[in-house]
């Protein structure tokens, strides 16, 4: 039952993002005004008041997804509280089974402004705009069994971090064989392969520079570029605003250049990964082309 209901959170996910489809949820209405929609009831255990709830979860208003526990790699925690207004997301939770599957919408802005206790709403959410949440009951645990939870998960990501650490300088090699890149290294490991030679004004240090790039793992995800966001990143070569590989390499060009970089994690983010996305120990691929030097005052 539990993958059933992580399906429906998965196919509820591939709606919001898609289609925008929420619309075609058949919500009904407690009395307060809270809208819900059950997917999946399993008639189980409930949870009370204090129990910390481990869940998926996805928010958002109207079509802005604004949070979702799949991209973060790992459940949604909440200790079930009482409700702050009568209709509260926490009404909703109450009313869940282990292993539900449920979704739920109230208004946005009595949600930010009490329950989540901003100073004041997004600018892009109008008055009476819903919020609707996509949630999947997956554990109901007391503190002692979360804090369990919590131990075992720091165990577990030590023990991946490690097997990455060992395994990194083979996989990064394999890249390199497949990609055929036969360059040597730099001295501190950063393999520069040039792409375009620049003819324009070098990169020195101390020089403001705007970059355009896209940001691969070794196995091809994509983590970040700056032609989706039609922006090049801009930042003071040698100054360390940006990881040591980047400073390096960036540092070797010229305006007009393309160049690929292939950066170890000991001169990118290392052991501590960034966000969901850079794992610990990742062998990180830029390809990169310097748009402008000038100076930095």
């Amino acid at each position: 039952m539990k993958h059933l209901s992580r399906m429906i959170v998965v196919m509820i996910a591939i709606m919001v993002y898609g289609c925008g489809l929420t619309n075609d949820i058949d919500f009904k209405e407690t009395d307060d005004g809270l809208q819900y929609a059950f997917h999946v009831q399993t008639g189980k255990e409930k949870p009370e008041l204090g129990d910390i709830l481990s869940m998926e979860m996805i928010y958002h208003v109207n079509d802005s997804v604004m949070f979702n526990s799949h991209e973060q790699g790992m459940p949604m925690y909440l200790k079930l509280m009482e409700p702050m207004y009568p209709g509260d997301i926490y009404d909703g939770l109450a009313m869940m089974s282990l292993g539900d599957s449920a979704s739920f919408r109230l208004d946005a802005e009595k949600f930010f402004m009490l329950t989540a206790a901003m100073p004041e709403i997004p600018a892009f959410i109008q008055p009476g705009d819903p919020i609707t949440f996509h949630i999947s009951l997956l554990k109901i645990m007391d503190d002692d069994a979360f804090a369990e939870e919590q131990q075992r998960i720091m165990q577990q990501q030590m023990e991946e971090d490690m097997l990455r650490a060992e395994q990194e300088e083979g996989l990064m090699l394999d890249y390199l064989e497949e990609e055929g890149i036969t360059v040597e290294p730099t001295p501190s490991g950063l393999y520069y392969i040039e792409k375009e030679k620049g003819d324009g004004t070098a990169a020195e240090s101390g020089k403001m520079v705007k970059v355009h790039y896209e940001g691969r793992l070794l196995d091809g995800t994509v983590f970040d570029s700056s032609y989706e966001r039609g922006e090049p990143i801009e930042f003071i070569v040698g100054h360390g605003q940006v990881i040591p590989g980047w400073d390096e390499g960036i540092g070797m060009m010229n305006v007009g250049g393309k160049a690929r970089l292939v950066i170890p994690s000991y001169l990118g983010y290392g052991e501590r990964g960034a966000g969901a996305m850079i794992p610990a120990f990742s062998t990180l691929v830029f390809d990169v082309e310097l748009v402008d030097v000038s100076s930095a005052n």
